[in-house]
């Protein structure tokens, strides 16, 4: 697939996601806290509605670093996506400097995630994919002031790098991987899996002078940790610091998995299920418990280095007391995408069309309650 297919594929998707955020204005009360929208429908609004939630804080960060004036809650942002939009502002326009980043780095990703997975599996397989993830219900933080655009373009690049041999740019950019999202640290014990599989049980060859580059990968999450602790008196505060946000995330303590879906279990069946608050716990629920299969499945089925990476990123979530985000944070784990294509391609052609039809209807309700400012992931 070219980067021409690609990017003909990201515009349509575009237009859809713009066309299922349209009726929300009029259907839908605006919630305030979260959003700089107005009530009524204006063209600004277009614009706007993909910086609710974490999207404005990003937009301050690259405005005024870390002495925005919500410091103790852009503390808990990695640095390299908002430093980007610092950069880049091409466009004298914060917004749409974030924007075009993350529409961008979506196009390149998708690209050489087709080149990556093109490496192992057949092109049927890897197109399924690409179908699966711009169908996801959350995709729309793709093309939202978020980092999974950029992330996902890190991710992808760090392992389609050390596949084709290139250790260096590899660690490169799970570097940045890392100071973009905390999950990124999980592509340096992945490197080392792969590293692993090319050489084996051969320790000269393994500690060649190559893998120097090995110390790149936590460089930048390390030097964010300090700065951390010299403004904040606490290395952790960004994880520590979610609570800021209603994520109501227990972090100071390990909650098993089992102990997660009992909750959610529990929310299902006594939550009001007309509160908009019901489709985001089924959506959270829903992608806690998928994911978990296709991770176990992974160990399995998987490349060993995807395997682990996607298992240290789906604990961390989900050890810190519920499934709160889980819906955007599974969409940068593509290795579990290439499982769902698998499974996908399996099905009786009925069963597919019931999956793409309740995909449409779960993105558009999901792309409505964002963008009227209801927590989505």
């Amino acid at each position: 697939m070219t980067i021409k297919e690609i990017t003909k594929k990201v515009i349509i998707w575009r237009l859809i996601v713009f066309l299922f955020a349209i009726p929300g204005v009029f259907f839908l009360d605006l919630r305030r806290g979260f959003t700089n929208l107005t009530p009524g429908f204006s063209l600004t609004n277009l614009f706007n509605i993909w910086t609710n939630f974490d999207g404005d804080l990003y937009l301050r960060l690259a405005q005024y670093h870390y002495s925005s004036p919500l410091t103790s809650m852009a503390q808990a942002f990695l640095p390299f996506y908002p430093w980007l939009i610092r950069v880049t502002n091409i466009f004298g326009s914060y917004l749409f400097s974030a924007l075009f980043i993350s529409h961008l780095s979506f196009i390149l990703a998708l690209f050489f995630l087709w080149k990556l997975l093109h490496l192992d599996y057949p092109k049927k397989l890897v197109d399924t994919t690409i179908l699966l993830i711009l169908m996801f219900p959350t995709a729309l933080f793709f093309g939202s002031v978020y980092t999974e655009s950029l992330f996902l373009l890190m991710s992808v690049l760090t392992f389609y790098s050390i596949r084709k041999g290139n250790f260096f740019l590899g660690c490169f950019f799970a570097m940045f991987a890392a100071i973009t999202r905390i999950t990124g640290i999980f592509l340096w014990p992945a490197i080392m899996v792969e590293l692993w599989l090319r050489y084996g049980k051969d320790l000269k060859r393994t500690f060649n002078p190559e893998t120097i580059w090995l110390l790149l990968p936590p460089l930048g999450l390390l030097a964010f940790l300090r700065f951390q602790l010299i403004k904040t008196n606490n290395v952790f505060f960004f994880f520590t610091s979610q609570p800021l946000f209603g994520a109501s995330r227990e972090v100071s303590k390990i909650v098993l998995p089992y102990q997660v879906f009992y909750r959610y279990a529990r929310m299902l069946i006594f939550i009001d299920h007309t509160d908009p608050l019901f489709f985001t716990i089924l959506l959270e629920f829903i992608s806690g418990i998928g994911f978990l299969a296709l991770v176990i499945w992974g160990l399995k089925k998987l490349r060993p280095s995807y395997s682990t990476y996607i298992l240290l990123s789906y604990l961390l979530s989900a050890f810190t007391g519920n499934f709160s985000g889980m819906p955007r944070y599974v969409l940068v784990l593509f290795p579990a995408f290439v499982l769902m294509a698998e499974i996908y391609l399996k099905l009786p052609e009925n069963a597919k069309k019931i999956y793409l039809i309740t995909s449409i209807i779960f993105s558009f309700i999901a792309i409505t309650l964002f963008s009227r400012g209801y927590f989505i992931g």
